[in-house]
């Protein structure tokens, strides 16, 4: 057997090995596939049972919502009013208050400690 057969073999064995290869990795990659298939089959049900609740949790909360507004509304339009009125004084004590007051001098020991 002369280099060019042995060459030609070697090749041909690589191919064939490397075929295997990408087979095995082929089976490998469906068989997962077919398992997150079956999973995501089986989650089918249990989500479409939560987005309906979500759907009736949504309508509930709207209608309890608006009733709870229309029932309180009177007690927050006067906690608006009492929030207005604080701030308005609180604001107008700030105004009153007029300038920051100043700033203090440093003690001697620390005039000392900086002139040094």
């Amino acid at each position: 057997m002369n280099f060019q057969e042995k060459l030609f073999e070697s090749a041909a064995e690589l191919r064939s090995r490397a075929a295997e290869f990408a087979q095995t990795a082929v089976d490998t990659a469906r068989a997962q596939a077919e398992v997150a298939a079956q999973k995501a089959e089986q989650l089918k049900g249990p989500l479409d049972v939560l987005n309906q609740a979500g759907r009736e949790l949504g309508l509930v909360a709207r209608r309890h919502g608006k009733r709870f507004i229309r029932q309180n509304a009177s007690l927050a339009t006067k906690v608006r009013d009492d929030v207005t009125a604080l701030a308005r004084s609180t604001f107008a004590s700030l105004q009153n208050a007029g300038a920051a007051p100043k700033a203090r001098k440093a003690s001697p020991r620390k005039r000392r400690s900086k002139a040094s």
